[in-house]
């Protein structure tokens, strides 16, 4: 036995002598080459928020002059396969819209939504928490897992240190007053990131004027951060105001300029315009009848723009001056994407804007042309239109436009298209040498 143990120990060592001289070769490990690929992610139902709340919530103050609610109110949902969550609905098709008409009380006016699909990261500029004013975050998670997002609040100040996170369930919504965040904002911007499949938002911005309704809309998201960006559908009749809200998350110089019916429309010190990072400004638009605001920047940007139209108050004071509002967010024209909307109740006109010339055409859902028009390089134009509720609109690449809403006394809302077109995500796949715990 112990020659046996002798016998193989030596053996032993001739080995590692063989391979220690180099002359038996150890062999290296292959490695695959990356992949380099995209990845569709699945097809998520579109989301609407549902009616709009009344803040402070409907109390009967025994005067219908100062009742908070109202029993004249009418909404409208429209998408494929429509189901709930919460209080909104889903929709299996390529659009949805909602729209809400409220005759009285403190949410009088006209709100319209455009139903989106789920993302992770997203931008909504506008509202604000300033007295009298109220901010309500609507998410939708459309998706069949549950998601959490994380809610970023900008102000003039630039972003602010209270954040708030929130978590969704599957088919779910979720509610998010700002003004219980942070109060006494007058000029927000808000960023949403979430998990999973991402969410769907949307914010209700609400305002009275003493005892006066001052307007009511929902804030969509508009487009990513980006260095050309165009607002369509600002015009707006006499004793109406518009004003431009802007934010660069890394600061950005911004030039501006206003396209109307015949091309650009003077407007002054607007060029150069330094926007400080993660800082909401706001700028007053010149009044136009039709026309459209163009944003070109030296880095990425968030905007929107917001039209306050008065109109005359149907009960109450002889002097008292109520008015509606309509956020139209910002779409970005480099994309050259077609874009669609459901159509709702209420529509009245389509606001497009031309990058470079060309004929712009929109189209039904049958492939009909229900509006055209010939237009020059950077202008608009506005064209009536009539169609029915839940038709399925089209326009073509390389416009921007807007679908503008009105009704008696003076309510106005927007609708813009979304993309529907699915994106797909670059991948590359490889190999890297496992790292153990403690190297």
């Amino acid at each position: 036995m112990i020659r046996r143990l002798t016998v193989l120990g030596a053996a032993t060592v001739a080995v590692l002598a063989v391979v220690a001289s180099g002359r038996l070769a150890v062999e290296e490990p292959a490695v695959a080459p990356a992949f380099d690929g995209q990845v569709t992610p699945a097809v998520q139902p579109v989301a609407c928020p549902g009616p709009v709340d009344i803040p402070v919530g409907d109390i009967d103050s025994g005067d219908p002059d100062l009742g908070s609610g109202s029993d004249d109110r009418t909404y409208q949902e429209l998408g494929d396969g429509g189901s709930p969550a919460g209080a909104g609905f889903l929709a299996t098709g390529d659009a949805g819209a909602s729209v809400e008409r409220i005759g009285t009380g403190d949410v009088a006016g006209l709100s319209a939504a455009t139903c989106l699909d789920p993302a992770r990261d997203q931008w909504l500029v506008g509202g604000s928490t300033a007295l009298g004013a109220s901010a309500r975050l609507v998410l939708t998670n459309p998706s069949d897992a549950s998601t959490e997002a994380t809610v970023t609040l900008y102000s003039g100040l630039g972003e602010l240190e209270e954040h708030a996170v929130v978590s969704i369930a599957p088919g779910g919504q979720q509610d998010l007053l700002l003004e219980a965040v942070v109060a006494e904002v007058p000029a927000l911007a808000v960023r949403v990131v979430a998990t999973g499949a991402g969410v769907v938002a949307h914010l209700q911005d609400s305002r009275l004027d003493g005892f006066q309704p001052a307007g009511t809309d929902w804030v969509g998201r508009g487009a990513q951060p980006a260095t050309r960006l165009v607002i369509p559908g600002i015009g707006a009749p006499e004793g109406a105001t518009t004003t431009l809200r802007l934010l660069a998350p890394e600061g950005a110089s911004v030039d501006l300029a206003l396209a109307g019916d015949g091309g650009l429309v003077a407007w002054g010190g607007v060029s150069g315009l330094e926007l400080d990072p993660g800082v909401v400004t706001e700028v007053e638009v010149p009044a136009i009848a039709s026309g459209a605001v163009e944003i070109r920047a030296d880095a990425p940007v968030v905007a929107a723009a917001m039209r306050t139209v008065p109109r005359e108050v149907v009960d109450g004071p002889a002097d008292a001056v109520a008015s509606d509002l309509v956020w139209l967010p910002a779409q970005d024209v480099s994309d050259g994407m077609p874009r669609s909307v459901m159509a709702t109740d209420h529509v009245t006109a389509l606001t497009v804007h031309a990058d470079s010339a060309g004929e712009f055409s929109l189209t039904d859902a049958a492939g009909e042309v229900v509006a055209s028009a010939t237009l020059a390089a950077r202008s608009t134009a506005t064209l009536e239109l009539a169609v029915p509720a839940g038709e399925v609109l089209t326009g073509g690449a390389g416009f921007t436009w807007s679908l503008a809403l009105a009704d008696d006394p003076g309510f106005v809302a927007a609708l813009v298209p979304r993309r529907t077109d699915v994106v797909s995500t670059p991948v590359t796949v490889g190999q890297r040498p496992y790292v153990g715990p403690g190297s």
